[in-house]
């Protein structure tokens, strides 16, 4: 078997069993063992990841509606690592060179998110 194709499979293989342990933590009673933010409770704020269990929660429920209503940009960010998973499979099975993928997209989701942050203590 091609280098590449281990290497493909692997990633996959990560990735489903990342998908399913967090979705055995989000429907058991794990969640709730989590522990509050500090950021809001010692300065009343919300940080960049606050709502992100209760996002994470309704995503695993299959509640598309109340997961973007509790974090919108972690909504987006899952449909934009699914669109790059979706193309890395297509590059390997028909061995295409697509690259959606840019260093400066992380400086985007950066910049994004903090602007989201403010306008979220703002609003």
């Amino acid at each position: 078997m091609k280098k590449q194709y281990k290497k493909f499979i692997f990633i996959q293989i990560l990735i489903i069993f990342f998908l399913l342990i967090s979705l055995i933590c989000l429907k058991s009673e794990i969640v709730y063992l989590i522990p509050k933010c500090v950021i809001k409770e010692k300065f009343g704020m919300l940080c960049p990841s606050c709502n992100g269990t209760t996002f994470a929660v309704n995503l695993a429920n299959l509640d598309f509606i109340k997961a973007f209503q509790s974090h919108a940009l972690f909504f987006i960010l899952v449909a934009y690592l699914i669109l790059i998973d979706i193309i890395y499979i297509v590059n390997v099975i028909f061995k295409k060179n697509i690259n959606i993928f840019r260093w400066w997209h992380i400086i985007i989701w950066a910049i994004i998110l903090i602007i989201y942050t403010i306008l979220r203590n703002i609003i």
